[in-house]
């Protein structure tokens, strides 16, 4: 029988039903529905252009979209993306997405929210580098750096849920594993909706994964089982055995 896509997920922070995605005439995301559970990290896969980032963009209204989007219980049809992210969510950005021409203290400075106090000794305790490099410019730091600082400015203030895109993109091994020491880190307290490529990063993360393509959920359950089928995975995302990095 077909689940009503009004029903609430029991359990759920944040659940997604029949949801359809566009941008001007193409029809990016066809139907996608899925929940994430507290305390869970949930990894979404796919090939580049199957509408993982638009998933993303959706939840925070940056995208045009039908379908039910529900956080912690509340429809978040109608809402600004600021209202949205006021709920305790927060978003880290594929691009990181950093200012510049600011500094280091501006970046952070801009990401505090209202009436909020700011823990910047949890942010430099993760990222001691930052507290040394205040008065830096964004624009003059390594990508590294700038993915560092787009983390950080998430974590100035608790959040429910973290939608984090593609972190390790482009990033050195070395940089990969310290990154991903940081956000087990993160993910023990905070629940998380992370889009990756790098399946040894999945792989150590991942409490459930979601296989998107072509704009469909064509994976979706505990990561142990899906990710148990190796030869699949790698089909579906376009990648052969000797391109995992770790």
């Amino acid at each position: 029988m077909k689940a009503d896509p009004h029903q609430r997920a029991p359990g759920s922070v944040l659940s997604l039903r029949d949801l359809h995605a566009y941008v001007g005439q193409s029809h990016i995301l066809q139907g996608v529905s899925f929940t994430t559970r507290p305390a869970q990290v949930t990894v979404i896969l796919g090939r580049n252009g199957v509408g993982k980032t638009s998933t993303l963009k959706s939840v925070l209204g940056l995208m045009n979209h039908t379908g039910v989007i529900e956080f912690d219980g509340r429809r978040l049809s109608g809402l600004e993306t600021h209202e949205i992210v006021r709920l305790g969510l927060a978003y880290v950005p594929e691009d990181r997405d950093v200012f510049h021409g600011l500094t280091v203290a501006e970046n952070l400075r801009l990401a505090e929210r209202r009436g909020l106090t700011p823990d910047y000794d949890r942010v430099f305790a993760l990222f001691p580098e930052l507290r040394d490099r205040r008065g830096q410019r964004a624009g003059t730091m390594s990508g590294g750096q700038q993915q560092m600082l787009s983390l950080a400015r998430a974590l100035l203030h608790d959040n429910r849920l973290m939608l984090i895109d593609e972190p390790t993109k482009g990033l050195a091994p070395r940089l990969v594993s310290e990154f991903v020491a940081t956000l087990e880190q993160i993910t023990a307290h905070t629940s998380v909706l992370l889009v990756e490529q790098n399946l040894a990063v999945a792989r150590r993360l991942a409490d459930h994964v979601l296989v998107l393509s072509e704009g469909r959920v064509v994976r979706d359950g505990p990561a142990e089982d899906v990710l148990a089928d190796d030869s699949s995975i790698r089909r579906l995302l376009g990648v052969a055995a000797d391109h995992e990095e770790s």
